[in-house]
């Protein structure tokens, strides 16, 4: 009884140390998934690209590149954005689903959004804040892009 629980800890022990998350390494754009590469050409070309790593996890890649500015973008092992965060500025519109975009502008005219995060429910997580900067709001927004709540 002794070895199967010594063998089940040394295994276990030898799991999680295979297991772990590794540190992120620089990467350079060019070695981002065309997915988003596209994307940041598409939605980001006119800010500078500052730094791009990517880390490796249990299931996959992740990969995070950061923005003159400050701003972010964290990607999936397929190159899908999974949060787009522009702190202090607006995310570009064409980046953002419609249907949220549309929310945010006719609900909360003097707003706009600075950060989303696609939620592992498939929902979203949209920071707005006001435009004088004074005011942040947390909206939720299921898979379908419908408004849920204020957070």
């Amino acid at each position: 009884m002794k070895r199967l629980i010594l063998s089940l800890l040394v295994g276990f022990a030898l799991c999680a140390t295979a297991c772990a998350d590794s540190k992120p390494a620089v990467i350079r754009t060019a070695d981002l998934p065309a997915t988003a590469q596209s994307f940041l050409k598409k939605h980001f070309s006119t800010l500078t690209v500052n730094q791009v790593t990517v880390e490796n996890k249990f299931f996959g890649k992740e990969y995070e590149v950061k923005l003159a500015g400050g701003g972010e973008i964290e990607f999936d092992k397929n190159g899908v954005w999974t949060k787009i965060d522009c702190q202090r500025n607006a995310i570009p519109e064409s980046a953002l689903p419609s249907k949220i975009l549309q929310y945010v502008q006719q609900n909360y005219p003097n707003h706009f959004i600075s950060s989303i995060e696609l939620e592992d429910n498939g929902g979203y997580d949209v920071e707005v804040r006001s435009i004088d900067l004074k005011h942040d709001l947390d909206l939720e927004f299921d898979s379908r892009y419908e408004f849920l709540r204020i957070d």
